[in-house]
Protein backbone atom coordinates (compact mmCIF):
# COMPACT_ATOMS: atom_id res chain seq x y z
CA UNK A 1 0.00 0.00 0.00
CA UNK A 2 2.74 2.41 1.01
CA UNK A 3 4.81 1.46 -2.04
CA UNK A 4 1.84 2.17 -4.34
CA UNK A 5 1.24 5.54 -2.70
CA UNK A 6 4.93 6.43 -2.99
CA UNK A 7 4.91 5.40 -6.66
CA UNK A 8 1.83 7.51 -7.28
CA UNK A 9 3.38 10.45 -5.44
CA UNK A 10 6.55 10.11 -7.52
CA UNK A 11 4.49 10.13 -10.71
CA UNK A 12 2.57 13.23 -9.58
CA UNK A 13 5.84 14.96 -8.73
CA UNK A 14 7.18 14.09 -12.19
CA UNK A 15 3.98 15.40 -13.78
CA UNK A 16 4.36 18.69 -11.87
CA UNK A 17 7.98 18.92 -13.01
CA UNK A 18 6.97 18.24 -16.62
CA UNK A 19 4.17 20.81 -16.45
CA UNK A 20 6.60 23.45 -15.17
CA UNK A 21 8.97 22.58 -17.99
CA UNK A 22 6.21 22.70 -20.61
CA UNK A 23 4.96 26.00 -19.18
CA UNK A 24 8.44 27.44 -19.68
CA UNK A 25 8.42 26.09 -23.24
CA UNK A 26 4.92 27.37 -24.04
CA UNK A 27 6.27 29.66 -26.74
CA UNK A 28 7.96 26.72 -28.45
CA UNK A 29 4.76 24.67 -28.30
CA UNK A 30 2.82 27.52 -29.86
CA UNK A 31 5.43 27.91 -32.58
CA UNK A 32 5.29 24.19 -33.38
CA UNK A 33 1.49 24.27 -33.32
CA UNK A 34 1.42 27.17 -35.80
CA UNK A 35 3.51 25.04 -38.19
CA UNK A 36 1.63 21.77 -37.69
CA UNK A 37 -1.87 23.26 -38.01
CA UNK A 38 -1.51 24.11 -41.75
CA UNK A 39 -0.19 20.58 -42.38
CA UNK A 40 -3.26 19.10 -40.71
CA UNK A 41 -5.49 21.34 -42.84
CA UNK A 42 -3.67 20.26 -46.01
CA UNK A 43 -4.05 16.58 -45.12
CA UNK A 44 -7.72 17.16 -44.42
CA UNK A 45 -8.30 18.89 -47.77
CA UNK A 46 -6.46 16.09 -49.60
CA UNK A 47 -8.60 13.46 -47.88
CA UNK A 48 -11.85 15.33 -48.64
CA UNK A 49 -11.05 15.85 -52.34
CA UNK A 50 -9.88 12.25 -52.73
CA UNK A 51 -13.12 11.00 -51.23
CA UNK A 52 -15.16 13.18 -53.62
CA UNK A 53 -13.33 11.93 -56.72
CA UNK A 54 -13.55 8.33 -55.51
CA UNK A 55 -17.32 8.65 -55.00
CA UNK A 56 -17.62 9.81 -58.62
CA UNK A 57 -15.59 6.81 -59.79
CA UNK A 58 -12.80 9.06 -61.07
CA UNK A 59 -9.89 7.66 -59.04
CA UNK A 60 -8.29 5.19 -61.43
CA UNK A 61 -4.80 5.65 -60.00
CA UNK A 62 -3.77 4.04 -56.72
CA UNK A 63 -2.11 6.48 -54.31
CA UNK A 64 -2.58 4.18 -51.31
CA UNK A 65 1.11 3.24 -51.05
CA UNK A 66 2.01 6.91 -50.63
CA UNK A 67 -0.89 7.86 -48.39
CA UNK A 68 -0.39 4.79 -46.19
CA UNK A 69 3.28 5.65 -45.69
CA UNK A 70 2.39 9.22 -44.76
CA UNK A 71 -0.38 8.08 -42.42
CA UNK A 72 2.13 5.75 -40.76
CA UNK A 73 4.50 8.65 -40.11
CA UNK A 74 1.62 10.77 -38.81
CA UNK A 75 0.62 7.98 -36.41
CA UNK A 76 4.24 7.76 -35.26
CA UNK A 77 4.35 11.50 -34.51
CA UNK A 78 1.09 11.30 -32.54
CA UNK A 79 2.30 8.27 -30.62
CA UNK A 80 5.55 9.98 -29.65
CA UNK A 81 3.71 13.14 -28.60
CA UNK A 82 1.25 11.18 -26.43
CA UNK A 83 4.09 9.38 -24.65
CA UNK A 84 6.27 12.44 -24.22
CA UNK A 85 4.90 15.94 -24.75
CA UNK A 86 8.40 17.34 -24.82
CA UNK A 87 9.30 15.21 -27.86
CA UNK A 88 7.34 17.59 -30.07
CA UNK A 89 9.67 20.52 -29.37
CA UNK A 90 12.88 18.65 -28.58
CA UNK A 91 13.00 16.04 -31.35
CA UNK A 92 10.38 16.91 -33.97
CA UNK A 93 12.16 19.95 -35.39
CA UNK A 94 14.70 21.02 -37.97
CA UNK A 95 15.32 18.45 -40.71
CA UNK A 96 12.94 15.95 -39.11
CA UNK A 97 10.02 18.37 -39.33
CA UNK A 98 11.03 19.70 -42.75
CA UNK A 99 11.17 16.17 -44.16
CA UNK A 100 7.66 15.44 -42.88
CA UNK A 101 6.41 18.79 -44.21
CA UNK A 102 7.99 18.11 -47.61
CA UNK A 103 6.30 14.71 -47.93
CA UNK A 104 2.89 16.24 -47.30
CA UNK A 105 3.55 19.00 -49.86
CA UNK A 106 4.75 16.49 -52.48
CA UNK A 107 1.69 14.28 -52.04
CA UNK A 108 -0.63 17.29 -52.12
CA UNK A 109 0.94 18.62 -55.34
CA UNK A 110 0.84 15.21 -57.01
CA UNK A 111 -2.81 14.66 -56.12
CA UNK A 112 -3.83 18.18 -57.15
CA UNK A 113 -2.16 17.72 -60.54
CA UNK A 114 -3.97 14.42 -60.94
CA UNK A 115 -7.32 15.95 -59.91
CA UNK A 116 -6.88 18.83 -62.38
CA UNK A 117 -6.16 16.46 -65.27
CA UNK A 118 -9.12 14.22 -64.39
CA UNK A 119 -11.36 17.27 -64.00
CA UNK A 120 -10.44 18.58 -67.46
CA UNK A 121 -11.36 15.21 -68.98
CA UNK A 122 -14.60 15.12 -66.97
CA UNK A 123 -15.63 18.59 -68.18
CA UNK A 124 -14.75 17.73 -71.77
CA UNK A 125 -17.19 14.83 -71.59
CA UNK A 126 -19.96 16.73 -69.81
CA UNK A 127 -19.87 20.27 -71.20
CA UNK A 128 -21.60 21.18 -74.47
CA UNK A 129 -19.25 22.04 -77.32
CA UNK A 130 -19.79 25.78 -77.24
CA UNK A 131 -17.98 28.05 -79.68
CA UNK A 132 -16.69 31.37 -78.26
CA UNK A 133 -16.77 33.10 -81.66
CA UNK A 134 -20.29 31.85 -82.32
CA UNK A 135 -21.41 33.11 -78.91
CA UNK A 136 -19.84 36.50 -79.62
CA UNK A 137 -21.71 36.66 -82.91
CA UNK A 138 -25.09 35.63 -81.48
CA UNK A 139 -24.64 38.07 -78.60
CA UNK A 140 -24.80 40.92 -81.11
CA UNK A 141 -28.48 40.08 -81.68
CA UNK A 142 -30.68 41.65 -78.99
CA UNK A 143 -33.02 38.68 -79.04
CA UNK A 144 -30.24 36.34 -77.89
CA UNK A 145 -28.05 38.72 -75.93
CA UNK A 146 -29.35 37.82 -72.46
CA UNK A 147 -29.35 34.07 -73.21
CA UNK A 148 -25.82 34.18 -74.59
CA UNK A 149 -24.55 36.18 -71.61
CA UNK A 150 -26.13 33.64 -69.28
CA UNK A 151 -24.38 30.79 -71.11
CA UNK A 152 -21.02 32.62 -71.06
CA UNK A 153 -21.38 33.50 -67.37
CA UNK A 154 -22.22 29.94 -66.36
CA UNK A 155 -19.40 28.53 -68.48
CA UNK A 156 -16.89 30.96 -66.91
CA UNK A 157 -18.12 30.01 -63.44
CA UNK A 158 -17.56 26.31 -64.13
CA UNK A 159 -14.14 26.84 -65.73
CA UNK A 160 -13.00 29.02 -62.81
CA UNK A 161 -12.91 25.89 -60.61
CA UNK A 162 -9.53 24.13 -60.80
CA UNK A 163 -11.22 20.99 -59.49
CA UNK A 164 -14.01 20.27 -56.95
CA UNK A 165 -12.73 20.28 -53.37
CA UNK A 166 -15.49 18.09 -51.92
CA UNK A 167 -18.65 16.14 -52.78
CA UNK A 168 -20.85 19.18 -52.16
CA UNK A 169 -18.96 21.30 -54.67
CA UNK A 170 -19.02 18.41 -57.15
CA UNK A 171 -22.80 18.27 -56.86
CA UNK A 172 -23.19 22.03 -57.32
CA UNK A 173 -20.98 22.08 -60.42
CA UNK A 174 -22.82 19.10 -61.90
CA UNK A 175 -26.03 21.11 -61.47
CA UNK A 176 -24.40 24.10 -63.16
CA UNK A 177 -23.31 21.88 -66.06
CA UNK A 178 -26.85 20.50 -66.43
CA UNK A 179 -28.25 24.05 -66.55
CA UNK A 180 -25.58 25.09 -69.06
CA UNK A 181 -26.41 22.14 -71.33
CA UNK A 182 -30.10 23.04 -71.17
CA UNK A 183 -29.46 26.72 -71.91
CA UNK A 184 -27.05 25.94 -74.76
CA UNK A 185 -29.52 23.49 -76.32
CA UNK A 186 -32.33 26.04 -76.12
CA UNK A 187 -30.03 28.61 -77.70
CA UNK A 188 -28.85 26.43 -80.58
CA UNK A 189 -32.03 24.52 -81.37
CA UNK A 190 -35.38 25.67 -82.66
CA UNK A 191 -34.47 29.33 -83.01
CA UNK A 192 -31.48 28.64 -85.27
CA UNK A 193 -32.09 26.41 -88.31
CA UNK A 194 -29.73 23.42 -88.64
CA UNK A 195 -28.25 24.71 -91.90
CA UNK A 196 -27.53 28.06 -90.26
CA UNK A 197 -25.99 26.36 -87.21
CA UNK A 198 -23.64 24.35 -89.42
CA UNK A 199 -22.67 27.43 -91.42
CA UNK A 200 -22.03 29.55 -88.33
CA UNK A 201 -19.97 26.82 -86.66
CA UNK A 202 -17.83 26.48 -89.79
CA UNK A 203 -17.55 30.24 -90.33
CA UNK A 204 -16.44 30.87 -86.74
CA UNK A 205 -13.83 28.09 -86.69
CA UNK A 206 -11.88 27.08 -89.81
CA UNK A 207 -14.06 29.07 -92.23
CA UNK A 208 -17.03 28.22 -94.46
CA UNK A 209 -16.81 27.75 -98.22
CA UNK A 210 -18.85 30.16 -100.35
CA UNK A 211 -21.12 27.40 -101.67
CA UNK A 212 -22.43 26.92 -98.12
CA UNK A 213 -23.68 30.50 -98.05
CA UNK A 214 -27.14 29.66 -99.38
CA UNK A 215 -30.05 32.09 -99.91
CA UNK A 216 -31.69 30.58 -96.80
CA UNK A 217 -28.67 31.42 -94.67
CA UNK A 218 -28.32 34.91 -96.18
CA UNK A 219 -32.00 35.63 -95.51
CA UNK A 220 -31.68 34.47 -91.91
CA UNK A 221 -28.55 36.58 -91.29
CA UNK A 222 -30.21 39.61 -92.90
CA UNK A 223 -33.29 39.15 -90.73
CA UNK A 224 -31.16 39.05 -87.57
CA UNK A 225 -28.98 41.94 -88.67
CA UNK A 226 -25.85 39.78 -88.59
CA UNK A 227 -24.82 39.93 -92.26
CA UNK A 228 -22.60 42.96 -91.66
CA UNK A 229 -20.31 40.88 -89.46
CA UNK A 230 -19.31 38.55 -92.31
CA UNK A 231 -16.56 39.22 -94.87
CA UNK A 232 -15.40 37.20 -97.88
CA UNK A 233 -11.69 36.44 -98.01
CA UNK A 234 -9.68 34.30 -100.44
CA UNK A 235 -8.18 31.28 -98.70
CA UNK A 236 -4.53 30.36 -99.28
Amino acid sequence: MLIDECTQLTKLAQDVTDLKKYAADLGKFRDRLSKIKPLVEELSSIETATKAFREKGLMDFDFSHKTDALLGETAFVLSKFQKDRGWLIEEFKGKSFQKFESKIADLKNELETYFQEVWITYKRQKLPKTNPDLLELLEKDQGWKIKVQRVKSRLAKINAVAFPQDSGQFQKIDQEIALLVSEWNSLSSGEVPIAVQDFLKAATTHGATLDRFTPEIKAWLDEKGLSRFFYIRVSN
